[in-house]
C-alpha cells in the first residue's frame, strides 16, 4: 500500500475501467457500462494525482509489483450525519479480490483521515452491488440513499458510514 503518483495514472485508469466492467456487468445495462466504464482517462488521473489538495489522496494497492486496486479519498462532498470525509472511489481488479486488498485500502483510507483530524467517513455504493456486504463486514452502516442517472438509466445508491474508525485502524 502506498500513495499513488502521476506515474500510476495508466494503471489506475486500467483498474478503473476493468473494475467497472466486472463489477457492474449484470447490474447496469451494457450500453451504460460501455459509455461510462472508466470515464476518467489516463490524462485525467495524471492531472488529479499531480494536484496537491489538502486531505485528499489516492492509495495504490500492489501485488507482486502490479497495481491491482486504488482508493481515492478526501473531504466529504456533502455532509452526511456529520461525517467530514469520503472515499470517492475504491476499485480492486476481480482477480485480486478476496485477498485483503479492499480491506487494506479502506484501512489505509481510515488512517489517512485520522492523520488529518477526521474521525469518520462515508462512501457511496450501488444498491444492487454485492460489494455492499463487504462494507457491512467492515462495520459500515447504511446512512443514506439516493437515485442517480447515467444516461437514461436510473440506479439506486446507498451510503455507508463509519462514525468510529477505531476498529478499522487497530492493528
Amino acid at each position: 500500500m502506498r500513495l499513488a503518483t502521476p506515474a500510476d495514472a495508466a494503471a489506475i485508469a486500467h483498474v478503473h475501467r476493468a473494475s467497472w466492467r466486472s463489477t457492474y456487468g449484470g447490474i447496469l445495462p451494457d450500453a451504460v457500462i460501455t459509455a461510462h466504464a472508466g470515464r476518467r482517462s489516463e490524462s485525467t488521473w495524471r492531472r488529479q494525482l499531480g494536484e496537491r489538495i489538502p486531505e485528499a489522496a489516492t492509495w495504490a494497492a500492489e501485488i507482486d509489483g502490479a497495481l491491482v486496486g486504488f482508493a481515492s479519498v478526501g473531504p466529504a462532498r456533502h455532509r452526511l450525519e456529520g461525517l467530514e470525509s469520503e472515499i470517492y472511489a475504491l476499485y480492486v481488479l476481480q482477480d485480486a479480490q478476496r485477498r485483503g486488498v479492499g480491506r487494506a485500502l479502506v484501512t489505509e483510507s481510515a488512517r489517512h483521515f485520522v492523520r488529518h483530524g477526521r474521525f469518520g467517513f462515508y462512501l457511496w455504493v450501488l444498491k444492487a452491488n454485492r460489494a455492499r456486504m463487504f462494507y457491512e463486514t467492515l462495520g459500515g452502516r447504511e446512512i443514506a440513499g439516493k437515485t442517480e442517472r447515467l444516461g437514461l438509466h436510473a440506479f439506486a445508491q446507498v451510503a455507508y458510514g463509519w462514525h468510529d474508525l477505531t476498529g478499522l485502524i487497530a492493528p
